[in-house]
């Protein structure tokens, strides 16, 4: 009797115990959630930062895109505005300030985001285009298979150019497994799964030395379709598609086709453009520019890009693709010296090469 009485009482005695282990554990959980969220948000806050801090590219990037969101058809003293859209083909092919001086009667702007491809800019332009962005023509430098890719960039474009509207669109064009979309649908919402491959790049560029030229050498520029049946089914489906943007939102889309070593398939190309509605700039067709007008076979050099942006501003000269408001505008501004005055074909041996 005294033992059951002893079990009893130790029985009753031992219950507070648990019942403190209990809400110990609750508040446990509770804290680390609460350390996880404040982890969460400290991340979200700090990455814009972070990256700021680290990567002028990234800098310039935020610089270009919040002024192409705000472009309207006309500039405010009545110039056409015409935007330029792509990647490191673009940057490094076509001097900007040479390029604007060339061309008074247009107020032109860049947005380069670098490793974009078709997708990108598709589905990029359609969330600008949404969001009120209206310039008179947009240019779209791609190279031919660069314009068949299904590649995109990753969650920096879910952020960046994708709409949640165009989600479902994306998984299906891209061919997305469900752990990629989830972590597309995250991205869109949170600047840190977007910049964290970003800021992982710079850290390696700080932490390794020569680490840009290591991976300039290693980075694969070949073509990404080889299948010239893929290449122009791809250009036939898709051509179509930015024409689709013209009409819906008034605004003239062209693709613009950067210089190539190889065959490109870009005549083909030019055909398919014309059927479809949309105007595509062969500037130089593939061949034309010798080896030594790029820096790595894929990108031009200072020479080369000299040619390229006096083609470019040449074209835009003999297009005419847009009225000045008011008309006389343009004509004041053709009246500048060298402005506006019919220039005759520029050809790639015009240009002395570069000593070596």
């Amino acid at each position: 009797m005294p033992s059951s009485t002893f079990s009893s009482e130790i029985a009753e005695s031992g219950s507070p115990p648990a019942a403190r282990g209990s809400m110990s554990a609750r508040g446990g959980i509770i804290a680390l959630l609460a350390g996880l969220v404040v982890i969460f948000l400290g991340l979200e806050v700090s990455s814009p930062l972070i990256l700021a801090r680290l990567s002028h590219t990234e800098q310039r990037i935020a610089i270009e895109m919040q002024a192409a969101k705000h472009l309207r058809p006309f500039s405010a003293n009545g110039r056409p505005t015409v935007l330029l859209v792509g990647n490191s083909l673009l940057l490094e092919g076509v001097q900007m300030d040479s390029l604007q001086g060339q061309t008074p009667q247009y107020e032109v702007s860049r947005l380069v985001v670098e490793q974009t491809h078709y997708l990108d800019w598709y589905f990029g332009l359609r969330r600008m285009l949404e969001e009120g962005s209206r310039p008179s023509v947009i240019v779209v430098s791609l190279a031919t298979d660069q314009l068949a890719s299904r590649f995109t960039l990753s969650e920096a474009f879910a952020h960046r150019q994708m709409s949640t509207r165009d989600f479902p669109q994306v998984v299906r064009e891209t061919g997305l497994d469900r752990t990629t979309a989830t972590t597309y649908l995250f991205a869109h919402w949170s600047r840190w799964q977007a910049d964290k491959g970003f800021i992982r790049q710079c850290v390696m560029i700080l932490a390794i030395p020569n680490f840009r030229d290591l991976a300039a050498h290693i980075a694969d520029h070949g073509p990404h379709v080889n299948d010239p049946a893929v290449l122009l089914s791809a250009a036939q489906q898709r051509l179509p598609e930015l024409a689709d943007l013209t009409r819906q939102y008034g605004v003239q889309i062209v693709l613009l086709v950067p210089p190539s070593l190889r065959q490109d398939h870009s005549h083909e190309i030019q055909q398919i453009g014309e059927r479809a509605g949309v105007p595509v700039w062969v500037l130089s067709p593939p061949g034309d520019f010798p080896r030594d007008y790029f820096r790595d076979g894929f990108h031009l050099n200072t020479v080369g890009s000299s040619i390229f942006t006096a083609r470019l501003a040449q074209q835009l000269h003999t297009q005419q693709v847009l009225p000045c408001r008011p008309p006389e505008s343009c004509d004041q501004l053709s009246a500048q010296p060298e402005a506006g005055r019919s220039q005759p074909t520029i050809h790639a041996l015009q240009v002395e090469q570069p000593v070596r």
